[in-house]
């Protein structure tokens, strides 16, 4: 029965997570639109923070109770699912190319390369657990941390356009952010008082810290009650929990021809997931990828490749699909299949 409770338990923060996420991530467009927030370099930063806080919450919750294994496979093994989700995006295109054709953008480059760039970053941590002096902090939670503020940065004068002359020939990225934003996209928020639009966004900030609170507890219950290593639990089914309002995000972005958008959105939480070890060190009161284990190191390095794949994908532009997917897509999903299933096999 408790094995039972447990499950029911996840299941329902899980469907809160989803719910309440995605009112939030449609508030915080609507706040963006109203106040044009993502025009600036701290819009993008609070923008960023407020679609990401259903890992914000298990990370923080995680730390507070010192669950090291939860938080770093949430926040590292979190990177390798969310990266395979792109090929969701992939298989839901209503074009007969894939979506990395359609999408062709070097500022995706750019972005998956930050993702890259803080996971190997992070990896460094694990194996040179390197102390700032007098506190808790691991001095590579700092280095993670101004990476990502680097890359945010470089991301926001991206938008303006990169020193480069290239056609991408037949793309069809979509709308790009500023023309996204323009307007109210959901119909019952363009008619509504800028009062009730930030009490629904409060709302649903309080349900997907909730609900992030209670996958992690939940997620902790289910591991130990059938002998799953709750980091790759975490990596797995709690990453996946913390990522449905960016999959819904996602099918609603293709839906509209908004592909460039659909993969920028999982790149940049996949950027910012690791950053959030900074805050996780400062609560905890210790540096928590010192905990890290050699499954944590798996989910990592198998996290940077899947997004190298999807880096040659949007730079080498294949437009054949296969089984409604472009080979880059199905490469990311076997590789993270056989990455379980081998990890599993093995003991992780």
């Amino acid at each position: 029965m408790e094995h039972l409770s447990s499950i029911l338990a996840f299941v329902l923060f899980a469907s809160i997570t989803w719910i309440a996420g995605v009112w939030l991530m449609r508030t915080t467009d609507a706040i963006d639109t109203k106040y044009k927030l993502g025009s600036a370099f701290g819009g993008l930063l609070i923008l960023g923070i407020a679609t990401s806080l259903p890992e914000i919450a298990i990370s923080v919750s995680a730390a507070l109770n010192h669950r090291y294994d939860i938080i770093i496979g949430t926040l590292i093994g979190g990177i390798a699912i969310q990266t395979a989700v792109i090929s969701l995006f992939d298989a839901r295109m209503r074009t007969r190319s894939p979506l990395t054709f359609a999408a062709a953008s070097l500022t995706l480059v750019l972005e998956a390369t930050v993702v890259i760039l803080v996971t190997v970053a992070a990896i460094l941590a694990i194996r040179t657990p390197v102390i700032v002096p007098g506190t808790s902090i691991s001095l590579v939670s700092v280095l993670i941390f101004l990476l990502w503020l680097g890359g945010l940065w470089l991301a926001y004068h991206a938008r303006a356009g990169l020193p480069w002359r290239s056609e991408a020939i037949a793309a069809a990225p979509g709308r790009e952010h500023h023309e996204r934003r323009a307007t109210i996209n959901h119909p019952y928020l363009r008619k509504t008082s800028n009062f009730k639009i930030f009490m629904i966004f409060t709302l649903a900030a309080i349900a997907t810290l909730i609900a992030g609170v209670g996958l992690q507890a939940a997620g902790s219950g289910i591991a130990t009650n059938y002998g799953i290593g709750s980091g790759l639990f975490a990596a797995t089914f709690i990453a996946l929990a913390a990522a449905l309002p960016d999959i819904s995000t996602g099918f609603s972005s293709i839906s509209i021809g908004d592909y460039k958008l659909a993969m920028s959105d999982i790149f940049g939480g996949n950027a910012f997931m690791p950053a959030l070890f900074l805050i996780c060190d400062i609560l905890a009161g210790h540096s928590v990828l010192q905990h890290a284990t050699p499954t944590d190191v798996w989910f990592a390095a198998l996290g940077v490749l899947l997004t190298g794949i999807y880096i040659l994908g949007l730079i080498m532009r294949p437009r054949k699909q296969h089984f409604r997917m472009g080979i880059d897509s199905i490469s990311v999903v076997a590789l993270y299949v056989i990455g379980v299933v081998v990890l599993s096999i093995t003991g992780g």
